[in-house]
């Protein structure tokens, strides 16, 4: 596969795509290899609409929000582009993980520790939208727990407000937050499980 253009790929130019991770009615997400400037295995999201006016602008402006937050529970996106149809794809780096849903489904992860967890990644976002960033689409695929840390982390953050029209903060801010609420419900209504 070729790469996302260079003057938006942030150093990576050419990329492999290794397999599917997910699909949505309106998104593909794969894992990619990339080779340049050295072996990495990164996150491609596909999108099969086009993309909003000023994306390319828009995304740009999130790296710049971004920088210089050392956060761990959010995985920033490192690329963007347009294909000769309009669609956007973007380029984040790889977080090997779960969906904290399925953590406790599988009886690795007790509702009450999720819950838990839950609540650092709400602190967390209420700093986000104090330095005008917004998640925007919080929902069960995009909090997962990697293998090697007790702490959640989120996936497409601030991705969802690059389609939209702008001035709509304040609209994904209340909607990160009722998108925790709701996590949290489902999370609270699934049984213990004894640890495998």
């Amino acid at each position: 596969m070729e790469a996302i253009d260079e003057k938006h790929s942030g150093g990576t130019r050419h990329l492999t795509i290794q397999m599917p991770l997910g699909e949505s009615a309106s998104a593909s997400v794969f894992l990619v290899r990339g080779e340049y400037p050295a072996l990495q295995f990164l996150r491609l999201k596909t999108w099969r609409r086009p993309a909003a006016p000023g994306f390319l602008a828009r995304f740009q402006q999130l790296q710049k929000q971004l920088e210089g937050w050392d956060c761990e529970a959010i995985v920033p996106p490192l690329a963007a582009s347009i294909d000769a149809t309009g669609c956007p794809s973007v380029l984040s780096g790889f977080r090997q993980g779960v969906p904290i849903v399925d953590r406790v489904k599988s009886g690795r992860l007790n509702p009450e520790d999720a819950c838990a967890r839950l609540t650092l990644l709400v602190e967390l976002m209420h700093r986000a939208h104090a330095r005008g960033l917004v998640h925007g689409s919080i929902v069960p695929g995009n909090v997962i727990i990697p293998p090697d840390s007790a702490a959640a982390c989120l996936l497409d953050f601030g991705l969802a407000p690059l389609f939209a029209t702008p001035g709509r903060e304040a609209a994904f801010a209340s909607g990160d937050l009722a998108g925790f609420d709701a996590l949290a419900r489902t999370l609270r209504e699934l049984p213990a499980r004894p640890s495998p």
